[in-house]
């Protein structure tokens, strides 16, 4: 009777292990199965992100005791939008930051450099959603000068950016809309611009999309106009400085669900170089 008991607890210990010993494998399977699905997924997607993350700098020199100056830019993990110099063609990569650090001799700040190892790097920015590694280009540095509005077409909708204001010449004097239209943009470029605004059309409606009270000696312009997050809709990066003493680029990306005002903007970032 004792070696039938014996016999019996061994034999339930090793179908417990065996059963365990299955479940272990089951896991490890379909832990696999998912690494092999997320592998077959298109590399071409590489965001996760929401925009409220997100994070934006600029290949620049920032002062360590301005508003802007980056904090913890080695512990984000940093994209990139530049443009090929060999095909031309914009893209977005892994940012590999060159970090520097170095005195403003104008100023007397310390200060920290950014810079890419890609010279044509206009952006960096951390991960967000649909983030695609070939966006495709609508248009690039094109000034935002008042009375010439911008137009273009993109996946079947119509599209416009509309900047007014006063433009002011070097005596101070406002010029007339119509010789503002007759001007070249080199001729607008030592101009100032009052009561600035940026307005963007979609179809029929439109909103204001940035207010600028005044621009001194500097060119509101895009830096670059696309579709990052794969929805078909555009995306921004404007620079829109209000002094040559200044950066000041602003960000948008589109929202898909929201069908009145579907480009947010999701920062901006200032960096001030004056003496």
């Amino acid at each position: 009777m004792k070696h039938y008991l014996f016999a019996t607890l061994i034999f339930t210990a090793l179908a417990g292990m065996f059963v365990q010993c299955q479940k272990a494998v089951a896991a490890e399977e379909n832990q696999q199965s998912e690494i092999t699905k997320t592998a077959g997924k298109s590399e071409s997607t590489i965001g996760t992100n929401s925009p409220s993350d997100l994070s934006i700098l600029i290949p620049t020199s920032y002062r360590k005791t301005s508003k802007g100056y980056p904090k913890n830019v080695e512990n984000k993990n940093w994209f990139e939008l530049y443009k090929e110099e060999k095909t031309g063609k914009w893209l977005i990569g892994k940012a590999d930051l060159q970090i520097s650090y170095d005195r403003d001799e104008c100023s007397g700040d310390d200060v920290m450099i950014l810079k890419s190892k890609n010279e044509n790097a206009v952006l960096f920015f951390t991960n967000f959603k649909g983030l695609n590694e070939n966006p495709e280009t609508i248009l690039e540095n094109k000034p935002l000068f008042p009375e010439y509005n911008i137009s273009f077409k993109f996946k079947g909708n119509e599209y416009m950016l509309s900047p007014m204001g006063r433009v002011v010449d070097d005596q101070q004097y406002v010029i007339p809309s119509s010789m503002v239209r007759e001007k070249t943009d080199q001729e607008l470029t030592d101009s100032q611009i009052t009561n600035y605004v940026l307005s963007f059309s979609v179809d029929d409606d439109s909103y204001n999309l940035a207010t600028i009270n005044k621009i001194e000696f500097s060119t509101p312009k895009i830096i670059w106009i696309g579709d990052l997050n794969g929805d078909n809709l555009p995306d921004m990066i404007l620079d829109l400085s209000d002094s040559y003493e200044v950066q000041h680029l602003f960000f948008y990306l589109s929202d898909s669900t929201d069908k009145e005002k579907p480009l947010k903007k999701v920062g901006d970032i200032l960096v001030v170089s004056d003496c």
